[in-house]
């Protein structure tokens, strides 16, 4: 898992990240204030998410196991959501970028295979 450190606390973001296999994504984050959360859209090849709420979870792109060699985890110090603007800048919730082989290895260990 590599912890993704360099989100601000800046309301809207962008990142174009690289993947084990050498591959990019492009990672859009907005902070909302009326909804009190994160959300993130991704562009990975012709697969597009838009606007997604970021929520504590082993892997939040699970639903997209079949057609993403990534995943990413978002764990919360105190096991909530990440909801504060100051959420990832301050470490209070954390951002991995999850490996192929740590997306099977978190689906047999958390979802049993």
């Amino acid at each position: 898992m590599k912890q993704i450190t360099e989100i601000s606390d800046d309301i809207k973001q962008k990142f174009n990240i690289t993947l084990e296999n050498g591959g990019t994504f492009e990672l859009k984050l907005e902070y909302i204030e009326q909804q009190a959360g994160w959300f993130y859209s991704i562009t990975y090849g012709d697969l597009i998410i838009n606007g997604s709420r970021l929520v504590t979870s082993v892997n939040i792109l699970r639903a997209y196991k079949n057609r993403l060699p990534f995943g990413i985890s978002i764990i919360a110090d105190d096991g909530s959501e990440p909801i504060f603007l100051d959420d990832f800048s301050s470490e209070r919730v954390k951002f991995y970028l999850l490996t192929e082989s740590e997306v099977t290895d978190f689906e047999t260990e958390y979802y049993n295979g």
